[in-house]
């Protein structure tokens, strides 16, 4: 028999990175599969929260939510994110690169990293419309929902994660603005944006009687609404999951490369959701 010779130092090191790119390769696959959690939490809470006849809208909502901004994500939101570091001039090389035609965005067994990447982004895209769709429950037209979420979902919130979450992001090179979980890029945006809908929308209709008295409006069921509020929180660790990294030697960093664990994510989370 042949004998086996040792690796040299350079295979090891070779073997180590290997390991290091599929282990946060995997990782990141199971986060885009937990924030789908996400979206089924959203649906299961506002179909229990509507009245019985408002149900179903409810949840074709969130499903056509995820529908249309998944594919408009690829078309241009991931573009958006790559090219407007520096503000709203973009970088027209990095907006060619990211476009669905570029090399980058299709078959490529050398990079590991790019489509998922762009997974976990757009499962941060399809969470924007969900906040929106949460916040107008029962106020919407179908058709407007869906504009909406796509100019929320593809495109604003994607500047400001160009801005805040892009290593040569202006907001984080010139600030030093550091947002690790979203509260801004993802939340504050769409919070921000849902509020100015619903100013214009107004309150749901039978909310108020004509003499300025209000309605109690009851969901049609309260067990749905739990179970969707249950789903949210796991779907959550996978959002969260996704706003770390994982490097070499072991170490776990945030997005902004400051050291950090997965025990600080898990405390941080359960402690949260408990306190809410």
């Amino acid at each position: 028999m042949e004998e086996q010779k040792a690796p040299t130092l350079e295979e090891l090191k070779g073997l180590i990175e290997m390991t290091n790119t599929l282990n946060m390769e995997i990782f990141y696959w199971w986060c885009i599969a937990l924030m789908i959690l996400i979206h089924a939490g959203f649906l299961s809470y506002e179909i229990g929260a509507s009245r019985l006849k408002n149900a179903l809208a409810a949840g074709v909502k969130n499903i056509l939510a995820f529908g249309f901004i998944v594919p408009t994500f690829f078309l241009f939101g991931w573009a958006i994110y790559n090219a407007f570091p520096d503000g709203l001039v973009p970088r027209m090389d990095a907006l060619a690169a990211a476009m669905p035609w570029s090399q980058a965005m299709g078959p490529n067994i050398k990079d590991n990293a790019t489509g998922i990447f762009w997974g976990a982004f757009a499962l941060f895209a399809a969470t924007t419309g969900s906040i929106l769709s949460g916040a107008i429950i029962e106020r919407a037209r179908m058709s407007a929902f869906i504009i909406m979420t796509i100019l929320l979902g593809s495109v604003l919130w994607l500047f400001g994660a160009a801005w805040g979450w892009h290593p040569e992001g202006w907001l984080t090179v010139k600030w030093g603005y550091h947002d690790v979980g979203a509260a801004g890029v993802v939340h504050m945006i769409a919070g921000f944006f849902a509020l100015a809908v619903v100013i214009n929308l107004g309150a749901r209709i039978g909310r108020f009687n004509p003499d300025g008295s209000a309605n109690a409006i009851v969901g049609h069921s309260m067990p749905m609404s739990v179970v969707g509020l249950m789903l949210i929180i796991v779907g959550f660790f996978g959002f969260l999951g996704g706003c770390i990294i994982y490097s070499s030697g072991a170490q776990w960093i945030n997005i902004y490369g400051q050291p950090t664990t997965l025990s600080a994510f898990a405390f941080n989370t359960l402690m949260g959701f408990a306190g809410a």
